[in-house]
């Protein structure tokens, strides 16, 4: 007989017991597991993975507390640093990540504005209870600059992970080329005076731009010795190297304009001018392009101000390059250095789970996390045959660290890596970072538009000097106005949420009561009749909800927004009609928008004739017509993103296809987009290209002609061109009326061709006033201001069409009429 000993029974049983234990915990750890959404810049997220995964293994919940799971991904911004309006758009709706990868420079607007979780109540009690925990974060591991760029308020609101530095590349190979002029305006090289060096003062900048540039038989440039604005300078390096300031040390007063600055603009002119002037360079920067064709690196550039993050772009595509680093050049008696950016972890108000975030950024942060980093990256270049040059650490003692481990001490790396590495970096603790301010992004953007506006001379072209100060002195009325509006003690009163709510419920009702009081009254049926009057009711209750919920309700919110400051993250102030006084008198790039966008209206009759043409053409009863008629109307349906980038290639002035076929008839093409004299004409001449749409429209109105009308015009003796003029033209007004009400509608709606391919420039010429409104409501947030603006559009627009419509009764000829 064959039986179970009570021994081995015993051991069943508790295996079992054990099994169910285990299985319980794993459940119980499982329902506990506390879930982070993570965004991460794009181009980390593949070595981010290995971080996430150590992360994950660090808080498995062995220890008792929740596991934490990170699901990473991007939020897929355009510009994640000057235009991160998805993820303000997530906080203003209550669901944003967790974490967020953040530019720096950017964190004081936000905060200011409420959108970022202060993480200085996580840092005091670190310091408090994990003193000597690996991950516990200090000031003082920092450098000070990065520490101060992340904190709003003597707050700390972005955990630096990323600095960066500026400088002048320079290649060795011209300066050889020329070293008998360079030494004699003293370039020498520091360590050999005998050798030519990198210019190190403004006066000696000047004169390497004149003597490295070389032009054409024709006096086209062919090669630029030095742009101002190539590379990653900006007017910002060339102030603060000048002994300039933006801001004042208490951020309330803009210094745009201040003399250090539109001395610093007149240089920048000058350099541009040297070469044949900035419309002239900016034509030749057009053809170039980025990776291994890079100017610098194919020879087209002798000297660029760039980032260190460029060493490892000539690492990757000219290793063989021979280059040299040094500090960007200074006016005479004044100090060299750089400027600095980066790149932080954030909190977003409204996080899920704003604990185990903290424990994420501080990990990411750590020493830990940026050897994984650092050795995967490395790892990965070599196995395709690159060296490896780590980029900056925000934190000083990681940062020397990366760099003694995985650059200065690797044998294979070559010796003008090392000493560019090291210029860069030995400069971090004096070099200069953008202004934390709550008008961050306005004085960043100001700061461009004052920029090209003196070096394409707009206000003064007689006058450089004069030039300039015109051009600082309008960006810096408006940034100074934003900031008296955000530092006003005189605020309006908070419009809360339930007074909208409630008003727009009494215009329903009272709306929807009236009309049927109205139409109740005037009804003269009964009985059943009576019953199928309200019947009718139901069915188009359907259509009533969703306007109501979706139509009107975003109409009236608009429309009260209009009369409030409003920045989508803070409630509402009410200002009354400040944003419409606003508009009309202190706001110039208003009015520049709207003569933009009236001066695209002549594309109008351009597109209506042409279409017209085609369909005349393409009404011809002939064999394989669909098929012509298909080609025409393909462009018609291109996605308008796609379309923008095929004609930035047409219209490169350089080395585009209309510049080409224009030089076969003996024609010097312009520099279409990068001129702000033929920026619209280009714009409205790749608007005749999508005229299939129109076309369309014309063939159904040819189409249903009666054949007979042509007929008798015959009788009477008319030509072809007698035909269409007494015909054809008459018969088609209703679709010309049609045509010409959609064109108007449709060019005040001109956006995506500025956002695509322009960005509004140069020179706000093609600052159209769609693009504008977005502007102010998603880049700046001034979503009250956007209102107001779309109310006007929306007034303009119906005044119109009003009176295109009342003028149509004298020339529109309908087929049928009373």
């Amino acid at each position: 007989m064959n039986c179970v000993s009570p021994l081995r029974t015993g051991r069943i049983i508790l295996w079992v017991l054990q099994l169910v234990s285990a299985t319980c915990q794993a459940s119980a750890l499982s329902q506990e597991t506390i879930t982070l959404y993570f965004w991460e810049n794009p181009g980390r997220i593949a070595a981010t993975y290995d971080l996430i995964k150590d992360f994950e293994s660090l808080h498995n919940g062995s220890d008792g507390k929740p596991a934490i799971k990170v699901v990473m991904g991007q939020s897929a911004e355009i510009d994640q640093s000057g235009d991160c309006q998805r993820l303000l758009c997530s906080i203003a709706g209550g669901d944003p990540a967790d974490v967020v990868f953040f530019a720096r420079f950017a964190v004081g607007e936000a905060a200011a504005r409420g959108a970022f979780l202060s993480l200085q109540p996580w840092l005091e009690r670190d310091w408090k209870e994990r003193p000597e925990d690996p991950f516990t974060v200090y000031p003082e591991m920092y450098y000070k600059s990065c520490w101060e760029e992340g904190c709003w308020q003597n707050e700390m609101y972005a955990l630096p992970l990323t600095t960066d530095n500026r400088a002048l590349y320079y290649n060795k190979d011209y300066l050889d080329r020329y070293a008998d002029k360079l030494i004699a305006i003293g370039c020498v090289d520091p360590e050999d005076p005998t050798q030519p060096g990198p210019p190190r003062t403004w006066a000696q900048l000047k004169e390497c731009t004149r003597i490295l540039s070389e032009y054409s038989k024709d006096g086209r440039l062919t090669r630029a010795g030095f742009i101002p604005n190539f590379g990653n300078s900006w007017l910002y390096i060339y102030g603060w190297l000048n002994g300039g300031k933006f801001l004042s040390d208490d951020g309330r007063t803009c210094l745009l304009n201040a003399p250090e600055i539109v001395d610093a603009l007149t240089y920048m002119t000058e350099l541009y001018d040297l070469m044949g002037g900035a419309a002239e360079v900016y034509r030749f920067q057009s053809t170039m392009q980025g990776g291994d064709l890079d100017p610098f690196l194919t020879g087209k550039i002798a000297m660029k101000i760039d980032g260190d993050w460029f060493l490892s772009g000539i690492a990757g595509n000219r290793r063989d390059l021979r280059f040299g680093v040094a500090l960007p050049p200074a006016p005479e008696g004044n100090p060299q250095f750089g400027w600095l950016g980066g790149w932080s972890y954030i909190i977003p108000r409204g996080a899920r789970h704003p604990e185990a975030s903290w424990e994420l950024i501080r990990y990411l942060v750590s020493k830990r996390a940026a050897g994984i980093w650092h050795r995967a990256m490395r790892q990965t270049l070599r196995s395709s045959g690159h060296i490896y040059i780590p980029s900056f650490h925000a934190r000083q003692d990681i940062n020397l660290w990366n760099l003694e481990t995985f650059l200065y001490s690797d044998p294979d790396v070559e010796d003008s890596f090392k000493q560019g590495a090291r210029v860069l970096a030995d400069d971090i603790p004096n070099a200069k970072y953008r202004p934390v301010s709550p008008a961050g992004q306005l004085l960043w953007s100001e700061h461009i538009r004052a920029m090209e506006g003196g070096i394409f001379k707009r206000y003064d072209p007689s006058d450089i000097h004069h030039n300039a100060q015109m051009a600082l002195d309008e960006s810096n009325r408006i940034v100074q106005a934003e900031l008296d509006r955000i530092y006003s003690t005189e605020k309006g009163p908070e419009l809360p949420w339930w007074f909208f709510f409630i008003a727009y419920g009494l215009l329903l009702i009272a709306g929807f009561g009236g009309v049927h009081w109205y139409y109740d009254r005037k009804s003269q049926a009964s009985g059943y009749f009576r019953t199928e009057y309200h019947a009718g009711y139901l069915f188009v209750l359907p259509w009533l909800i969703g306007f109501v919920t979706l139509g009107g309700g975003p109409i009236l919110f608009s429309l009260l927004i209009s009369l409030c400051s409003y920045d989508v993250l803070s409630p509402p102030t009410f200002i009354g009609f400040h944003n419409y006084i606003q508009m009309f008198t202190g706001d110039n790039l208003f009015y520049k928008s709207l003569a933009n966008t009236l001066y695209m209206a002549l594309g109008i009759p351009l597109g209506m004739g042409l279409s017209l043409a085609l369909a005349l053409l393409l009404n011809y009863e002939i064999r394989g017509m669909p098929v012509y008629r298909t080609f025409f109307y393909l462009p018609a349906i291109m996605p308008a993103v796609a379309a923008s980038i095929l004609w930035i290639w047409i219209f490169n002035p350089e080395q585009g296809i209309l510049n080409s076929i224009l030089s076969q008839v003996g024609l010097t093409g312009p520099a279409w987009l990068q001129n702000q004299n033929w920026s619209k004409p280009a714009l409205i001449l790749m608007g005749l290209w999508g005229a299939g749409s129109g076309m369309i429209i014309w063939l159904a109105g040819l189409k249903g002609i009666s054949k007979h009308l042509y007929e008798a015009a015959e009788m009477d003796g008319a030509g072809k061109l007698q035909k269409f003029r007494n015909v054809t033209l008459p018969m088609l007004t209703p679709y010309i009326l049609f045509n010409l009400i959609m064109g108007v509608i449709g060019t005040f709606q001109i956006f995506t061709q500025a956002y695509v391919m322009t960005q509004g420039g140069p020179l706000d010429s093609t600052l159209f006033y769609a693009y504008a409104l977005f502007n102010n409501a998603f880049r700046y947030l001034r979503m009250g201001y956007a209102s107001a603006m779309a109310w006007v559009l929306f007034a303009i627009v119906l005044a119109l069409t009003i009176a295109q419509v009342r003028l149509s009764r004298r020339w529109v000829h309908y087929e049928v009429e009373k």
